[in-house]
């Protein structure tokens, strides 16, 4: 199998999926809207029977103020916190670990490079 293949095998794996779920929480979130804009209308209408037009829109803008705020603060809450530096290689011990292992990965590709060359390009 070549290494083109297995990346657009592993992109088809993982990039429709996501594109799927993008696309059901797009309709989701059209269809809330939707949803939120006609129950506007009808509790507006039912409470301007009751409280007269304007104080029926003040009441309905005040819940949507309280909606908005309660929002608001739970983003708040659940805010992250600010990410930490990862540690960096000090001791001459750690950055020759680091300089084997690049020369382990580039051993690797070189030996599918010419494990490549050995074989009919199709």
């Amino acid at each position: 199998m070549r290494l083109d293949s297995i990346i657009s095998a592993a992109t088809d794996r993982l990039l429709w999926p996501l594109l799927r779920r993008a696309l059901v929480a797009l309709a989701f979130a059209i269809l809330a809207l939707i949803a939120i804009y006609h129950l506007t209308i009808a509790g507006t209408i039912a409470l301007a029977g009751e409280f007269g037009d304007l104080n029926a829109r003040l009441i309905i803008g005040g819940i949507y103020a309280v909606l908005a705020l309660v929002s608001l603060m739970v983003l708040w809450a659940m805010r992250g916190k600010p990410a930490t530096r990862a540690p960096t290689l000090q001791s001459p011990r750690e950055k020759q670990h680091e300089k084997q292992i690049a020369m382990l990965i580039e051993a690797a590709m070189a030996g599918y490079d010419v494990a490549r060359k050995g074989q009919r390009v199709r």
